[in-house]
């Protein structure tokens, strides 16, 4: 087998399947509503704040996963896939069961813990695989599995909601897995992901001769987390994370809801937006990866994606427009994720990138938690405005420690 088979068999493929899989949390928006109605078919409203702190415990526990098995995908990565992969199928079970029983614990349980750890252990194992695989296009190379990720939301969003094609030559129609009812779509996505998923851990390899780069600043022999905690410049990335994750978890999880209050769209509009959504949160981690590969400074970047989402965000405050916010954003949003393992790798070296890279991801974790509880009591309160409101002032903080990390 050539070597660029190699890249693609024991790299690209797997890294893609894998993470368009996980990708499937951020899709949650559109399971919370049946949820709720199932829960409380009198009044929907009044649990619904309850069925989505799901999706906020599913996040923190991704970063919590990403930032404590590093060490596992360091050492092993089929056991490290293997093992995210079995914790992300039972979540998707014990959220189905549930469901079934009514009970919000078993929920929490399955897609807060079980699948948010299966996710974030998923998401840091291919991306070092892929840096090593590509060592001259560090950023496009991680950005793959982060940017099916972020494909992974329009892929489960079309499997539920279904999708049609016609043409003179032939018509291509999948109702989607709405057809079931919410008790058992939880159950028909287990089987659905399972086996690409269990393929895909067996295929993932590192290549067998690796050029590692060591860094000045924190050599592999002195690496340790209570060392990471006290580097300021490292502190700065998290803050950078933290803010900018918890603005795209303000919008994501609200989106449906969010796009409620504007009269003129339509249902079908907003199942538009919403796939649309995950496309672009896909292209905007490829974009942003491709651009800060060429700049001298790939730091510069970060300025240049909260520009663009404060000028964004400003721009929602004109209700018409909340979906071209909720389209750009997202673009914006990813971009951090898929610039952050190259920005890392440049100041830290190779040798402990999966380490450094899973704790910065806690932001991730604690931003999940933050991010949507802040955003639903704003949203009661204040509607479409004062959530935009809110984003903007984030944004515009962010920028101000983005330049200070800049100058770091």
């Amino acid at each position: 087998m050539t070597n660029n088979s190699n890249r693609l068999v024991r790299a690209v493929l797997p890294a893609f399947l894998l993470a368009v899989s996980v990708g499937q949390i951020y899709a949650f928006t559109i399971f919370s509503d049946p949820i709720a109605q199932h829960l409380n078919p009198e009044n929907a409203t009044a649990i619904r704040a309850q069925v989505q702190f799901a999706f906020s415990l599913g996040i923190f526990f991704l970063g919590m996963g990403a930032a404590f098995f590093g060490k596992i995908v360091e050492r092993n990565i089929k056991l490290s896939t293997l093992l995210g992969t079995g914790l992300f199928i039972a979540g998707l079970l014990v959220t189905a069961l549930g469901v079934k029983a009514k009970s919000l614990a078993l929920i929490y349980l399955g897609y807060g813990f079980l699948l948010g750890t299966g996710t974030g252990i998923i998401y840091i194992s291919p991306v070092k695989t892929m840096m090593l695989w590509f060592p001259n296009a560090k950023a496009i190379a991680a950005a793959v599995p982060i940017i099916s990720f972020g494909l992974g939301s329009s892929l489960c969003t079309l499997l539920y909601k279904g999708f049609g094609f016609s043409s003179r030559l032939f018509t291509l129609r999948f109702e989607g897995f709405e057809c079931f009812s919410i008790t058992k779509v939880f159950v028909v996505f287990a089987i659905f992901y399972a086996v690409p998923m269990a393929i895909s851990a067996l295929l993932l390899k590192k290549p067998a001769v690796v050029q590692t780069t060591f860094s000045h600043s924190l050599p592999q022999l002195e690496f340790s987390y209570a060392r990471l905690a006290r580097d300021t410049w490292f502190l700065r990335v998290w803050l950078f994370m933290f803010l900018n994750i918890a603005c795209g978890l303000c919008l994501i999880p609200l989106a449906k809801q969010l796009m409620a209050t504007v009269p003129s769209y339509s249902e079908t509009f907003v199942t538009l937006v919403l796939t649309l959504m995950g496309l672009m949160n896909g292209a905007g981690r490829f974009f942003f990866a491709w651009w800060s590969d060429r700049l001298a400074h790939r730091v510069n970047i970060l300025l240049i994606i909260l520009g663009i989402s404060a000028g964004v965000m400003a721009a929602s405050l004109v209700p018409v427009l909340l979906a071209v916010a909720l389209v750009a954003i997202p673009a914006c949003y990813g971009a951090g994720f898929s610039v952050l393992p190259a920005v890392l790798a440049d100041h830290y070296g190779m040798a402990n990138i999966s380490k450094i890279h899973g704790a910065a991801l806690s932001a991730w974790g604690v931003a999940g938690l933050v991010g949507n509880q802040v955003a639903l009591p704003v949203f009661r309160n204040w509607g479409l405005m004062g959530v935009s409101l809110l984003l903007v002032a984030f944004y515009l903080l962010n920028a101000a420690n983005a330049a200070s990390l800049k100058r770091g």
